[in-house]
């Protein structure tokens, strides 16, 4: 049987990657655009201070400290000689550049960077296009922002998020849709298992009978023959029932007094081991009356296969629910292995050993049937032997108190 889970590897794999590739050149984008606005934003700023103040030197109206605005507190004047004339407190003495614009170039952008200090993000102008013209900075410190790689660091881990967020979801999503097809692969291998111990016995059967003749009853093999075939023909019969319920095909609901069905049932069918009923107060159940039948008669029989005096079902209701627990007095079952009874073909060596012919989908039936009628079946503790608990919602409008 092939595996699927590579499949799903696969799949995830491809995803992530893909998203991987999307969210890079989304963050690198996204990261350029913020620094670029940053960056645009501050020199635009830096320009209209740079223009206000060169107006300013040209009427000679420029106060001593020049005051400063919000985003541009570096403001220097500086004559043609290269003499700081005018400043904001924030700029010291040292000039904030060298450069000096050509007259036909007045308006100009500067990054400066001092040794170990941040860089400043400068406008440059020239007041007028005379040799003596003075000329004015205006600018403030490279935002944190640019100055820093938080930027990088924040998308970065937006972009590891995401990715991991998007391979884990790829994940359940492709499980999720592939985990019918692994129901299929698994209920294929298990059933042609099964099927194939039946099918070689009868052919070897048949085979035998005509090889020698002489020394087969014919009527013996014929007999033998029917019994396997009965056996695959119950098999079938409950692989085809566990298809529809599993593939959800619905089957007519009724008003049910489950204690009269169960104890209808315990009567129905001849063993020697009994079966004790107690029902208490009203117990009804909206259902399928063949559905439920085929559920109570699977448990009993299965109680009754591992019983060694009797067996003892109990009917009643509390909390909204319908309960019948059926118990037997045999050896019981590990904990370890509750679970596992209830999967398709599964029979413990103790089932084996009491009834060979089983095909091991009885509980397995059980359990999707009660699964069809939002209910529960489960194994819980008991003093001695198995303690099987079915738990159905009550019929609205017939609860009564347990």
């Amino acid at each position: 049987m092939p595996s699927l889970c590579p499949i799903q590897v696969r799949y995830t794999t491809v995803m992530t990657l893909l998203v991987l590739m999307i969210v890079v050149v989304l963050g690198v984008s996204m990261d350029l655009a913020v620094r670029y606005r940053v960056r645009d934003e501050a020199f635009l700023n830096a320009e209209k201070a740079v223009l206000r103040w060169s107006a300013q030197v040209r009427s000679d109206h420029v106060p001593r400290p020049i005051p400063v605005s919000a985003g541009v507190d570096l403001v220097q004047v500086v004559d043609a000689r290269g003499r700081i004339t005018s400043s904001s407190p924030q700029t010291g003495r040292a000039r904030l550049s060298m450069l000096r614009p050509e007259p036909g170039d007045r308006l100009r952008r500067r990054t400066e960077c001092p040794p170990g200090k941040r860089c400043v993000l400068l406008t440059v102008d020239r007041v007028s296009p005379s040799a003596d013209s003075p000329v004015v900075y205006a600018g403030a410190v490279e935002p944190s922002i640019l100055a820093t790689h938080d930027l990088e660091f924040i998308v970065a881990a937006a972009a590891l998020i995401m990715t991991v967020m998007s391979g884990w979801l790829t994940w359940r999503i492709t499980g999720r849709s592939l985990r019918p097809v692994q129901q299929q692969y698994r209920l294929a291998s298990t059933t042609s298992h099964e099927l194939r111990n039946p099918i070689a016995g009868l052919r070897v059967q048949l085979e035998e009978a005509l090889l020698y003749p002489d020394h087969v009853n014919p009527r013996d093999t014929i007999q033998r023959a029917l019994s396997t075939t009965d056996r695959l023909e119950a098999i079938v019969d409950d692989l085809l029932l566990l298809a529809r319920l599993r593939g959800g095909e619905s089957a007519s609901h009724e008003a049910i007094d489950l204690g009269a069905l169960v104890a209808e049932e315990a009567e129905t069918t001849s063993h020697p081991v009994p079966v004790r009923v107690r029902v208490t107060g009203d117990v009804w159940v909206h259902g399928s009356r063949t559905q439920l039948i085929r559920l109570l008669s699977n448990l009993m029989s299965n109680a009754r296969r591992h019983a060694e005096a009797g067996v003892i079902v109990c009917v009643t209701s509390g909390d909204g629910l319908a309960v019948v627990s059926v118990t037997d007095d045999g050896v019981g079952i590990d904990p370890a292995d509750r679970e596992r009874v209830f999967e398709r073909f599964v029979r413990l060596e103790d089932g084996r050993r009491r009834d060979a012919a089983g095909s091991g989908l009885g509980l397995a039936i059980s359990r999707d049937i009660a699964h069809a009628h939002r209910g529960t079946l489960r194994i819980e503790d008991s003093p001695r032997g198995a303690r099987f608990v079915l738990r159905l919602p009550l019929m609205e409008g017939r609860q009564l108190p347990s």
